[in-house]
This record gives C-alpha cells, sequence and structure tokens, in this order.
C-alpha cells in the first residue's frame, strides 16, 4: 500500500506516502543469526538479541540507519558468498522496535483495516456460494499476517487452517506451524498432504524444474482440496481460499488481481488480503502483534519455501544448505544422480546442481522412468495409440471419453456426449498395450485430443491425484488405482487441466529431440539419450517390423533412442504421431541383420541423418587411434552444446560401433589388442574389403544428395562429405577397381571412364539408391 522510507532515530523503517524516496522493494530486517552465518562478525560488534540490528533489500544488500553498509556476492548451495563489507568496525545498535512501530501506528492501522474490511466483505460476498472457507498456512511470515487478520475478522467457526505440508519443509516451518497452533487454539488446524511422500514422486515424476513444476500442485494445491471435501462430505466441494499472496513477491504475482476464481483450480476462489502490501509493512505487523516468526528469516532468508525449490533464487540456496542441509539432503542427491545420468562428469555434479542446471529439465530423458510411452499412428480410418508400459488400464480412463459398450473381451464401442460411436480393439502384449479406434480420424481436434490424453494418463499416470480435484462430480477416484465411477459425466474437465493432459506425462515425455532430418550444424546433437542401437535391437525390429512398436522388449528410454535411430537410419519415417516403415526395411532384411551390407546402407544413412555419426565421418581422419574421451574433446570444436551433452552423444556412438558389424566388420572402430583396449581406445580403420554393393549405393546417395550424377573420383578423395571413402576409408585404386568391375557388370546402372587421366562416373539419373540394393 505505502512505500517505506529510513527512520535513522530508531534505526528502523517509515511507511510513507511519498514515493520519490522509497528505500526499495523486499526490504527485510536483518538479526544476530544471520550475521554470525555469513562472518560479520568479523567485521562489526553487535549483541545477539531478538531485535533485528540493520535491515536489507534484494536479499544481499545490508542498511544500517539508511546507509549502504555490505553487500553479499556470489555464493551458491555449496559456496559461501564474498563479503564486500564498505563500513569496518561498526558497532550495531538494535533497532528500536517499540519507537519505529509508534511512528508507523497510524498508517499501519489504516492499512490493516482496508484487509479486514476486505475479509470480511469477500466472506459475506461467497459465504453462500462456498462450501467451505480456508485459510491456506505455510509457516512463512505473508501466511501468518494472513492468518491473523483472518481470525481477527471471522468467527473461528466460520472457516479452517490448512497447512499444506509438500514433505519438502525445512524444520523452522514445522516449528512455525506448532507455534501458531498454540497462539491460536480456538482455531481448527488441519495438515493437508500428497498420499506420496516427496522424494517418491521425485522418482516418479523427475525433480521439479521451472518448466515442470508438477510440485506445488501435487503437494500442496490438490491436497488441500481433496481434504476439504473430505471435511465438507462432499465430492466436489467450492472452496474460499484466503492466502498470503503479495504483488510485491514476484513479476507473476504482480498481475494477480484480489480475488481470482478458478485460477489454480476450478473448484476453488482465492482472496488475497495482503495483495497490496510491501514486506516492511509485513514485517511492522508481525512486529506490532507481535506474531511468531518463522527462525528461517532470522537465519536470512527472504521467502520461507520447500528445502529445495526449482523457483528459489540463489540466496535461498546459500542459506539453506548451511542451515538445514540435513532437510536437505536426500533431494540433493536425487539432484546429484540426476546429474549422474544425464552423464555429468563426477568432478562437476556439484557444480551442476549449485548452478541449477536442473531447475531447466524440460523433459523425462535421463530420467528412469522418462521418454515416450505414447506413439499414435494412423491409417486410412483407423487411429492406433501403442502405449508402452503403461501404469494405468487403458478402458478405466477411456471411461471418460463417454459410453463404453464391450462387446468381447478386448473390443466395444465408445460413444460420445454427440452420439457419435467409436469402435475400439485393445491388445496387451508383455510390455505395451496397442488401442485401434476406428472412426477417429474424422473427428475434430478437441475429440481427438481427448483420446490422446486418455491414452498419456494411462501411459504415465502416477496416482498424484491432480486431475481428481478437476472432476466436478467426484466419479473420479485415485487412490491405490483409478476408478472412474458413474457420475462421470464426460466433461474432459480432467483430461484437460490449463492444456495439459497429464502432469506426469509432461513432466516424463520427451521432445522429439532430434528425429527430424537434419544436417550436422551447430544447433544440433544428437544424443539419444546416450543409447546407441544394437545389432540385437536391430534384429528384433527386422523381425517384428510393423509390430515392433507394441511387442518390443526395450525400457522406455531405450525404445525412444532407438525410434531416433530407426529414423535416421531411414527405416521408418513420420512423425511420432504417425510413423510408417520404410520400403528399405523389406530390401534390408532380406539382406539379414549380419550382412556387412545391410550395415553399410545403415551408416551410410545415418551419416546424412545423425548428427554425431556425420561429425564422426567428416572429423576424425582415417587412421586415427582415438579414446572416447578425446572424442568428446574433440566433439567440443564443432559443438557448443555442455560436455555432458557431448559425452551422451559420444556413448551413444561408440555403442552403435562397438555392439553392432560396424566396429570389425566394416573397420570403424576397431579395439585395439592392447591394454589401451580397456580404456575405450580403437582405431578407425576403414572397410578394407567393401562391398560392391555398399559402394554403389553410397554414390547413389551422393548423387541424390548434390543433384549430379556424373561425378569423378578424384572429387570423391577431395571436398565430397558423402561417398565411399568418407564413410568406409575405401583407398583409392580399390575404389577403381569396384568401379570398373561394376561397370562391366551393371552397366544400366553404373559406367565409368577411367583411363589415364580421366576418372569419370556416371550414374542413371532415373534410378534410386534403394534400386541398387533390388538389382545388384
Amino acid at each position: 500500500m505505502y512505500v517505506t522510507q529510513w527512520d535513522p532515530d530508531t534505526r528502523g523503517i517509515l511507511l510513507t506516502d511519498t514515493r520519490d524516496i522509497a528505500v526499495g522493494n523486499e526490504i527485510r530486517p536483518v538479526f544476530y543469526e544471520e550475521l554470525d552465518l555469513l562472518g560479520f562478525s568479523q567485521h562489526w560488534s553487535y549483541q545477539r538479541v531478538e531485535e533485528p540490528l540493520l535491515w536489507a533489500i534484494g536479499g544481499r544488500k545490508y542498511y544500517y540507519k539508511g546507509e549502504l553498509v555490505a553487500e553479499a556476492e556470489g555464493g551458491g548451495l555449496f559456496t559461501r558468498p564474498t563479503l564486500k563489507v564498505y563500513r569496518e568496525g561498526l558497532v550495531l545498535e538494535p533497532v528500536d522496535v517499540d519507537g519505529m512501530l509508534e511512528k508507523n501506528k497510524a498508517l499501519l492501522q489504516g492499512l490493516v483495516q482496508r484487509s479486514m474490511k476486505f475479509i470480511w466483505q469477500t466472506y459475506g460476498k461467497y459465504q453462500n456460494k462456498v462450501d467451505v472457507t480456508a485459510v491456506a498456512f505455510s509457516g512463512g511470515k505473508d501466511s501468518i499476517v494472513t492468518l491473523d487478520l483472518v481470525q481477527r475478522t471471522l468467527e473461528p467457526s466460520q472457516f479452517v487452517v490448512v497447512f499444506g505440508d509438500t514433505g519438502m519443509e525445512v524444520r523452522d516451518t514445522y516449528e512455525a506451524v506448532k507455534a501458531a497452533q498454540e497462539r491460536w487454539p480456538q482455531l481448527l488446524f488441519y495438515t493437508a498432504r500428497s498420499k506420496k511422500d516427496a522424494l517418491t514422486m521425485w522418482r516418479e515424476m523427475g525433480p521439479p524444474s521451472r518448466i515442470h513444476r508438477w510440485c506445488c500442485t501435487v503437494h500442496k494445491t490438490a491436497p488441500t482440496l481433496l481434504l476439504l471435501r473430505e471435511l465438507t462430505g462432499k465430492a466436489s466441494a467450492m472452496a474460499l481460499v484466503f492466502d498470503g499472496v503479495r504483488h510485491e513477491e514476484s513479476a507473476s504475482r504482480s498481475n494477480y488481481d484480489e480475488i481470482t476464481q478458478g485460477g489454480k483450480h476450478k473448484t476453488q476462489v482465492n482472496a488475497s488480503p495482503i495483495i497490496r502490501w510491501n514486506s516492511g509493512e509485513v514485517f511492522l505487523y508481525l512486529f506490532d502483534r507481535h506474531l511468531m516468526l518463522n527462525r528461517a528469516y532470522r537465519h536470512g532468508v527472504v521467502r520461507v519455501g520447500c528445502a529445495i525449490c526449482p523457483m528459489a533464487a540463489k540466496w535461498w540456496d546459500i542459506v539453506s544448505w548451511r542451515v538445514y542441509s540435513e532437510d536437505m539432503r536426500a533431494f540433493v542427491e536425487e539432484l546429484r544422480n540426476y546429474a549422474a545420468s544425464a552423464g555429468i562428469n563426477v568432478s562437476d555434479i556439484d557444480r551442476f546442481v549449485e548452478d541449477g542446471g536442473w531447475k531447466r529439465r524440460a523433459g523425462g530423458r535421463y530420467l528412469p522412468s522418462g521418454g515416450n510411452r505414447v506413439l499414435e499412428h494412423k491409417e486410412g480410418n483407423k487411429t492406433t495409440f501403442t502405449l508402452h508400459h503403461p501404469t494405468e488400464n487403458w478402458l478405466e480412463w477411456a471411461k471418460t471419453l463417454g459410453r463404453i459398450v464391450q462387446t468381447g473381451e478386448t473390443q466395444g464401442l465408445i460413444e460420445s456426449k454427440n452420439g457419435t460411436v467409436y469402435p475400439y480393439v485393445m491388445q496387451r502384449f508383455d510390455n505395451n498395450v496397442v488401442v485401434e479406434i476406428q472412426n477417429l480420424a474424422q473427428a475434430d481436434r478437441y475429440v481427438i485430443s481427448a483420446f490422446r490424453a486418455v491414452a498419456l494418463k494411462a501411459a504415465y499416470c502416477t496416482h498424484c491425484q491432480a486431475c481428481q480435484v478437476e472432476c466436478p462430480t467426484g466419479a473420479l477416484q485415485i487412490r491405490g488405482d483409478v476408478r472412474i465411477g458413474e457420475g462421470c459425466v464426460s466433461c474432459g474437465m480432467c483430461l484437460d487441466m490449463r492444456g495439459r493432459a497429464c502432469l506426469a506425462a509432461e513432466s516424463l515425455k520427451t521432445s522429439g529431440g532430434g528425429t527430424a532430418l537434419q544436417g550436422c550444424d551447430k544447433r544440433t546433437l544428437h544424443t539419444y539419450q546416450h543409447f546407441g542401437m544394437k545389432r540385437d535391437w536391430l534384429a528384433e525390429f527386422f523381425s517384428l517390423k510393423r509390430q515392433w512398436a507394441s511387442k518390443n522388449g526395450l525400457g522406455t528410454c531405450q525404445f525412444d533412442a532407438m525410434l531416433m535411430w530407426l529414423k535416421h537410419a531411414e527405416l521408418i519415417e513420420g512423425d511420432r504421431k504417425s510413423l510408417t516403415i520404410t520400403d528399405l526395411v523389406n530390401t534390408l532384411v532380406k539382406r539379414g541383420v549380419d550382412d556387412l551390407t545391410t550395415w553399410a546402407v545403415i551408416w551410410t544413412n545415418l551419416a546424412r541423418n545423425s548428427t554425431p555419426v556425420r561429425w564422426y565421418v567428416t572429423a576424425i581422419p582415417w587412421g586415427t587411434v582415438i579414446s572416447k574421451d578425446e572424442l568428446v574433446r574433440r566433439m567440443g570444436e564443432y559443438f557448443p552444446q555442455s560436455e555432458s551433452t557431448r559425452r551422451n552423444a559420444v556413448k551413444a556412438l561408440y555403442t552403435l560401433l562397438t555392439e553392432t558389424p560396424l566396429a570389425s566388420g566394416l573397420g570403424l572402430a576397431e579395439k585395439l589388442s592392447t591394454e589401451e583396449a580397456t580404456n575405450g581406445v580403437f582405431l578407425k580403420r576403414g572397410w578394407q574389403e567393401p562391398n560392391p554393393v555398399a559402394v554403389l549405393y553410397s554414390l547413389y546417395r551422393y548423387a541424390e544428395k548434390t543433384g549430379r550424377y556424373e561425378l569423378t573420383v578424384s572429387e570423391l578423395y577431395g571436398e565430397a562429405e558423402e561417398g565411399p571413402y568418407i564413410l568406409f576409408g575405401t583407398e583409392r585404386e580399390t575404389l577403381v577397381a569396384i568401379l570398373r568391375g561394376l561397370s562391366l557388370e551393371k552397366n544400366d546402372l553404373i559406367r565409368t571412364d577411367i583411363v589415364r587421366d580421366l576418372d569419370n562416373i556416371f550414374l542413371d539419373r532415373n534410378r534410386k539408391a534403394i534400386e541398387v540394393l533390388d538389382l545388384v
């Protein structure tokens, strides 16, 4: 409401309407615990008293009697900040709290009366429209002030207090909750918790990030609403919730209204009595009312929150690890495990955690449960969803789409609200479920989105209950498993939570990750989630072909990686919603998975589409003895990605080379017979006896890329980025002999003019590379 200015007389602050003398936002008192923690006792003298000793703005700038006397710079979770002390030898006198309160009494009282009036009017407006009124209590300063204002305005019987225990709180927050219960014994306090503990949810859904901030919904708002339903005995209770949200806290909250209906959940109205208060006003109120203060503030935190939070500033990390390391340790270990799975060097893992690399996590790559578990394919009027390792029953979730009539054990009809009938057939395999839906191809985008949402929920559901609170009838119940009751009206609210079908799916699925066919540029480095294609994986694909997507034995992340390898090898095409097996598959299946030409063709195509393969082909000379670590280093000369990203790409490339005939058969990564072999050192030797078919295929692929079907031998050993020398290391004399032989036997495919200083190669412009494999 007001702004603050310094008051040298009381060493405190004054509220004022004069904005041109405001001292800044997020002002907070500084206590001796913080000074001790940061090492200010080496520079200043002060008493260890309950009153504040000075003030801070922006967390790091320290003011005494209105003068900037010190700053804290840098630092992080494991690193102490550097102190810049501008006034050495200060003798700090405590703030005259009583004098400060007396000077602010009139303005503070007016501020309080306006907030209490808002509470009374809001309660009167909604008391007959909601089933319950609650105060959201977090144990932080804002929620303490809000609770005190509400309890001064309303009768204890008119509201309840709900502490949303995320399971990630610091110990002083629990102490603050206990103190609040002792302060107001007449109030009804309840604790709302997710049915799964926070560490379990981290492992099932991945660490929360700034992109996937699923934690607030799963551990705070959803459990709160479920608790209020239980208290009211109603399947879908409307709730008026008073919270301590303030504009000053963040840029996003600066746009919040005092009253928000359906902002977090459709059955919740949020009212924010102190939304316009600044932090100085909050602390003045706390001091004036002699309210308990979460001791975390005495250690220097700006805002109290979860022990580990993707939205937390570095200042929280600096303070929290030094005070609450035991509360944080298990979560920090999870972040270290995530960093390790992402390929971060052991020596760099703590730096990754401290720098907040995990906070930018955009998908489930590198998570044990991550990856794309839903594959969609359209063929004519039929749409097929393949669910990999689903965690829930598709048929149960499908009840949200409409009335289901089963015509057999694995088939039936789904009748939507508008009367359209969608026949389905569901097949179960060892790890997968395949659902074929008729008529969906002609449906509008809303219906298609609903069917996709059902597939995602069945594939990824972790029973977090976030969608349960959106159900307006209480038909959706998630406990040990998902149950859709007869009260379901197919409203779709549980299928579309502000554009998200499923929080777990959003957090765990991965992006295309480079399945689009691209060149080797510095914008993309395919890592394949560090999984290289193996000989046995291709054998399984060749054996199952169209049924591979549903019957393969790969894990989710391995399946995701294999999809990308197959696409870059041009064995499948299309996007994730419509994957099709190419004609090349049938051609190569005839040759078999152990045929060197099969792998030569795959290598030729990968060199066109896979950035690590193309880099290896063009950047590492033939005859080079090299290690995996050296590959990572050299890759950094071409790609700007982090070392961990490059290391994952090299790991995938190395597996592709060594777990297939590419290594010894084509000589692309021959293991050395020395002790160095155990350290991942190998020789890029080359294919000593290349198959003429593979050579001709590579020539046609090169011609298709350049658009020229009249080539020269010289250019193949010059600047060409494809061709038999770049791909296989074929010596010039060997290539010339192969070309002459091919021109004699298959002059309808290739003619040569290689004599004296002539080295011309003529290919048939009307032929395609794949035809070479059939005709030769």
